[in-house]
């Protein structure tokens, strides 16, 4: 059983309502062994002196001021300082169960790099909310990471107990400038190193939907989308600085995911856009075939007439996972999956400019 110290993180940024609440949470762990590192991101409301307060009462927490520079800057300035054997975060207007900790850290075996834990989505007044997909936990325990278990984790950095000497080695650092997405550009460039993970089924990450938060602000579809492109940037110049035979198969991890919470979030009639939208990344960093480099058709070689088209590359599942071809729309209720359709023939037709012509 795993019993080294945890660094906690917090960044804190004008969240003095809901700090108690979040902080009372993590000093109240069963488990004791914990570092709490505060980093107030120039907050101008009382965070600051509630953070003053805490840290006067309990020892363990350290506090970090600095210039508002967003949540990446934050947990940066946190992880150099960061001493302890495994690394996590808490929201300030979140909080966690008693025993989360206790629970997760009986995972943290040395043969795992990281640790994932369950989260419980409530609503503003602490009640529970109904589980969504994005947060279920693959039914494992002890195992390799690959791209079926990745696609499965969510991308939160909150979620799961980081082995700090993985990120050290490998100076894994949060994407500065972003404000949106950051914790998807962690979590894909860290794919390169994190061998095994453990899975505790304790859902004791209480998840605040809250009104007004980052996260919850009414955007466009469109323009959501295009807050990825950054992270996924971010990722490709990470992955070119530190080359690794694996990485092509993690980025195209990231992208199709990434198109895939867009595309069932965009209208319909916002869909070609966002099709040449993240075709346009994947070809700017090299990454598709050459076969399949012209999803439009027009200079497919050596693959002649529609019947040879079809058959031998544009029905092979494989293709479909390096473009991100929408082939089932998933429909949710209630957060489980409710219907599928079949949507790739009309994306076909679309793309070959025969939208118009298919009902002639």
């Amino acid at each position: 059983m795993g019993m080294g110290r945890i660094s906690v993180i917090v960044p804190v940024y004008n969240t003095a309502q809901w700090l108690r609440r979040c902080l009372d949470s993590v000093c109240g762990q069963t488990y004791p062994h914990l570092e709490i590192i505060c980093v107030n991101d120039g907050s101008t409301d009382e965070s600051a002196k509630i953070l003053e307060g805490y840290a006067a009462q309990d020892s363990r927490i350290k506090v970090i001021t600095q210039e508002n520079a967003g949540p990446s800057v934050a947990r940066n300035a946190a992880l150099e300082l960061a001493t302890g054997e495994w690394v996590t975060g808490v929201d300030s207007d979140d909080y966690i169960a008693p025993d989360l900790y206790e629970k997760a850290i009986t995972h943290a075996t040395d043969s795992v790099d990281m640790v994932l834990f369950g989260v419980q989505e409530v609503d503003d007044e602490g009640q529970l909310l109904p589980p969504r997909a994005y947060f279920e936990l693959p039914e494992r325990e002890d195992c390799e990471m690959t791209p079926e278990l990745a696609e499965k984790v969510n991308a939160c950095f909150w979620s799961k107990l980081w082995r700090r000497s993985v990120l050290e080695e490998h100076h894994l650092r949060f994407p500065v400038g972003l404000h949106l997405h950051e914790d998807d550009a962690f979590y894909y460039a860290s794919l390169l190193y994190i061998r095994r993970v453990s899975i505790c089924s304790c859902h004791g990450y209480m998840y605040v939907q809250r009104t007004g938060s980052i996260m919850h602000t009414s955007d466009s579809s469109m323009r959501q989308a295009r807050c990825y492109l950054p992270a996924i940037q971010f990722v490709y110049d990470y992955m070119v600085a530190n080359p690794n035979p694996d990485a092509t198969k993690w980025y195209l991890l990231m992208v199709r995911r990434m198109y895939e919470s867009c595309y069932h979030a965009c209208a319909e009639s916002e869909r070609a856009q966002l099709d040449d939208m993240f075709y346009a990344v994947a070809c700017k960093h090299g990454v598709l075939p050459e076969h399949v480099q012209d999803y439009r058709y027009r200079r497919m070689k050596p693959v002649r007439g529609w019947r040879r088209l079809f058959i031998s590359r544009y029905l092979h599942t494989e293709l479909y996972r390096f473009l991100g071809v929408p082939v089932w729309q998933v429909e949710y209720k209630e957060g489980k999956k409710d219907q599928s359709t079949c949507v790739l023939i009309p994306w076909l037709l679309r793309k070959c400019g025969l939208s118009g012509k298919a009902g002639a």
